[in-house]
Formats: C-alpha cells, structure tokens, sequence
C-alpha cells in the first residue's frame, strides 16, 4: 500500500507522466514489481498507461481528489486553521483546488477578525488579485493554471490588482521561489493577506492556509503574520505524517 501512494504522488509531480523503470529508479523499487503495482493501479482507474509507455494519473483520482475538498475538514488541517487565527486575533481560512476550481474548505474568525467577502466555504473569485488564489495558481501545472486564467480572465478589483500577463506570471513566479504569496489590497481596498502553501512529496500542493487583516495592521505585523502562516503549514505536515 505504501509503495503504491508513492507511486501515485511520484506521477502527481510529473506533467509528462513517468514508465514504469523510471518511476523505480525514483522510488528505489525494481521495475517488475514497479509493473506489478502500476498494473494493480491501472485496473482500479488510478492510473492510465500511454501509447508510449508513459503512466499518468487516471480519472478516479478526480474523485479522491474532489472528496478532499468536499468532505469534512481532518484535524491535522483543521486544528492548526483554529490555532492560527487563535494565535493572531485575525480571520484565518483553508483552500485547495477542486474539479479545476478554487474553494474555500473552511474559515475561523479571530479576537479581532475583520470580514472579507469570499473568505466563506465554496466557490472563490478573482484568484489572480488574491493571496490564496495567486499560491494556488503559483504552485498548480502550468495547463492547469491556462486552463484556469482562460475560464476567468482577470480583472481590474482594485488600483493595486495585477492583470497583465506577464506581470501576473511574475508575480507567480516570485511566489513559487519564496514560499508564500501576499495580497496588499488588491481584492478589498483596506485588507491584505498572506498566505502560505501545505506542500506533499515533490511539492505537490494540498492546500494553502492563509490570513486576513486590516491593511494597516497588517502592515505593523507583516513579518509576524507571515510567520504565522508558515508555522501553521508546517504544523499540518506534520501532523499528516
């Protein structure tokens, strides 16, 4: 069992797929029980072999993936959610992707949470002028993050939104090399956010933790709020493991 969710995490990090030798080569596996376990995979939908001999993910790993967003939030996520927005007094919320969109799992408000629209469990809009939404983007594959730009363009929300092209890309990039990404009132006039990526073997990302707070305040505690969050994304992986 274990040597099969290796398998599925080492072709969810890799575009193009991956053969069987080498996946075993990655793994540290020999390549007939490579095979083996790929063949188990593939006849439970997990996986699809290629005219070229590639495997790639197979279409019920859309139903393991939806059921994560869809289904109650685990304690290992959920636990440090409630300790972050504990910890600094601000709105703390959890987000993942699901069936190619964006969502909001869950939300905890602080001692001194200010309400930002869209912070709510479901559906979320303008990813590209957010801080979850702009993680997400950041660390998703590159057809996905089209796919996803191309059904939303982005648009102007405020004077401080990133909309072009280019400029938005390296936004994205910058965001993948630092860790975390940041919104500084460019959803809501007044509230920036940061947040912070829960990242799995090969750094897929599972889900993004992320802080909202008056921009004034943010701005006197920024390095603290940034910590935060990374703590609390650390704090997930650990208990996961």
């Amino acid at each position: 069992m274990a040597r099969a969710s290796r398998l599925l995490l080492h072709l969810a990090a890799r575009r193009e797929g991956s053969t069987a030798a080498a996946a075993a080569g990655a793994l540290g596996l020999t390549v007939p029980t490579t095979h083996h376990l790929l063949n188990t995979l593939a006849e439970e939908g997990l996986v699809v072999k290629e005219a070229d001999r590639r495997y790639v993910l197979g279409p019920r790993v859309a139903v393991l993936a939806d059921g994560f967003v869809e289904q109650a939030v685990p304690e290992y996520l959920g636990a440090p959610l409630r300790e972050l927005a504990e910890a600094t007094g601000e709105t703390a919320y959890l987000a993942a992707w699901g069936r190619g969109e964006i969502r909001v799992m869950a939300s905890v408000e602080g001692a001194r949470a200010v309400r930002v629209a869209g912070t709510e469990p479901g559906r979320y809009r303008h990813a590209h002028a957010r801080a979850t939404g702009k993680l997400l983007l950041a660390f998703a594959r590159p057809e996905a993050r089209a796919a996803y730009l191309a059904a939303h363009p982005p648009e102007r929300v405020t004077e401080a939104t990133i909309c072009e092209p280019a400029a938005l890309e390296a936004e994205l990039a910058a965001i993948r090399e630092r860790g975390y990404s940041e919104d500084r009132e460019e959803f809501a006039e007044g509230v920036s956010c940061v947040s912070a990526p829960l990242l799995a073997e090969d750094r897929v990302l599972v889900a993004a933790f992320t802080l909202s707070a008056p921009s004034e305040r943010y701005e006197r505690h920024r390095d603290q709020l940034r910590d935060a969050v990374l703590a609390a994304a650390r704090s997930s992986l650990r208990r996961s493991t």
